[in-house]
């Protein structure tokens, strides 16, 4: 860890491995916590730019990309004085804001600087990646385990919330104990066989949903959206994996709906999400009977 980090990109989980990391051993004394857009900005900078106590400072400023004038990171990483006052900023925006190409000057200052490092959390491209990282939140599981626990998780923020309940419950990491760690989404069995045209078993699930109704509408509007743009990336000449892609559709949704998204054209869609809208309204007025019977038979 560099005296100054700023992180971002689409993996918050990511970024939480980070503060981790910048917190590691460190006692809860020396730990400060800001929120960029809470407290005035120069109250910020005047705690970051002032001298640490004894032992040092660990400060993780969150929302870090509602700063305005982040023009003192110059002098941040440049104060010698500072050398036990280490900082991590947490941006929640997906890359590294630029200008004209060029990285915006705070960033700029901190490329720049030996004492401070940008560090964007995506996604690892490689499967053994993933299944590495996920089989280091749960300490002794295997990497088949890893992979089965993503698997059925779907996203590395699933996943390592699974695991940190794991963790926390005492859970050995062991194929059985998938299930409790992991439970199934609520609604999801629901949505994906609608998305998959399996009527027959969508109408069994409806009898089943209960109060999952309202999450079985969100899950449907999302994974209709996610349709939408690998479509539109598809009319453009893409091929629908790199429309995905490009679409910043995440890779669970992907794995679900690229297999039938060529099912559903424009006409589809639009009908589709007038029965969602009617869905909804009719849920949020206090209909309780026949709301997902009412899907499965218009979609």
């Amino acid at each position: 860890m560099r005296r100054v980090t700023w992180v971002c990109g689409p993996e918050a989980v990511l970024a939480r491995d980070v503060v981790a990391a910048h917190r590691d051993g460190v006692s809860p004394g020396q730990c400060v916590t800001l929120f960029a857009g809470a407290a005035p900005e120069r109250e910020v900078w005047d705690l970051l730019l002032s001298l640490p106590s004894e032992g040092g400072r660990r400060a993780v400023v969150y929302g870090a990309e509602k700063l305005k004038d982040a023009s003192a990171m110059a002098a941040l990483v440049r104060e010698d004085s500072l050398a036990t006052a280490f900082a991590v900023f947490v941006s929640s925006a997906p890359d590294f804001e630029r200008d004209g190409g060029a990285l915006v000057p705070h960033l700029a200052a901190l490329q720049a600087s030996k004492a401070g490092q940008l560090v964007r959390c995506c996604e690892p491209s490689k499967a053994e990646d993933r299944t590495a990282l996920v089989a280091s939140w749960w300490p002794g599981a295997s990497r088949t385990l890893a992979y089965d626990l993503l698997t059925r998780c779907g996203s590395l923020e699933r996943a390592w919330h699974a695991c940190a309940q794991a963790r926390m419950a005492g859970l050995a990491p062991e194929a059985r104990m998938l299930a409790v760690a992991c439970p199934s989404e609520p609604g999801g069995e629901l949505a994906d066989l609608l998305i998959a045209g399996k009527r027959a078993a969508a109408a069994a699930a409806a009898r089943e949903a209960g109060a999952e109704v309202a999450a079985v509408i969100g899950l449907l509007a999302q994974r209709l959206s996610a349709i939408e743009l690998i479509s539109a990336g598809v009319r453009s000449g893409l091929p629908a994996r790199e429309a995905a892609s490009r679409g910043h559709v995440d890779r669970f949704t992907a794995s679900l709906v690229l297999p039938h998204a060529g099912a559903y054209d424009a006409e589809r869609v639009s009908r589709c999400r007038r029965l969602l809208a009617f869905a909804e309204s009719a849920w949020k007025s206090g209909a309780r009977d026949g709301v997902p019977e009412m899907l499965v038979a218009g979609w």
